[in-house]
């Protein structure tokens, strides 16, 4: 590892089971990582004949699906670049009624749910023109590590 380069810590998949955990008391269901719709047409047209599992590069994958009584909240938590976040939950919606394993719940409405740990203004406002809430969302374990990437 080059001298003064910290190694890369994953930490998104903390803070989103962190986020379900603190804010959802009573969840009918609760995924996570949870693969969204089929392979893109084009991937599997290019390819056929693949096992299903060749396809996970192409594969989009919730944060966190979260099932309430009337809500399907899909939720991105974002540690970094948060702004990926917005496009990312437009396709995931799309891609949430195609999803097997979320059948039995269509009906409920659907809510877009981006959590990030510091307000920006540029994604509040682009999030709500699109109908995606914003929530901050700053657990204590998690300041020591946005002061060494300098968000704080």
């Amino acid at each position: 590892m080059p001298r003064g380069k910290k190694r890369y810590r994953r930490v998104e998949r903390k803070y989103v089971v962190d986020y379900v955990l603190n804010k959802y008391k009573n969840p009918v269901r609760v995924f996570y990582n949870l693969k969204l719709g089929p392979p893109p047409e084009w991937v599997v047209k290019a390819y056929p004949g693949l096992k299903e599992t060749t396809y996970r590069p192409w594969q989009r994958y919730a944060d966190a699906v979260v099932v309430t009584d009337s809500t399907i909240d899909i939720i991105e938590a974002k540690v970094h670049n948060w702004k990926v976040g917005i496009g990312y939950l437009l396709e995931y919606e799309k891609l949430l009624p195609q999803t097997p394993r979320l059948k039995e719940y269509l009906g409920r409405k659907i809510r877009k749910i981006l959590v990030i740990p510091l307000p920006d203004p540029w994604i509040l406002n682009t999030a709500s023109a699109y109908g995606i809430i914003v929530d901050v969302y700053l657990p204590t374990w998690l300041i020591p590590i946005l002061k060494e990437k300098n968000y704080l």
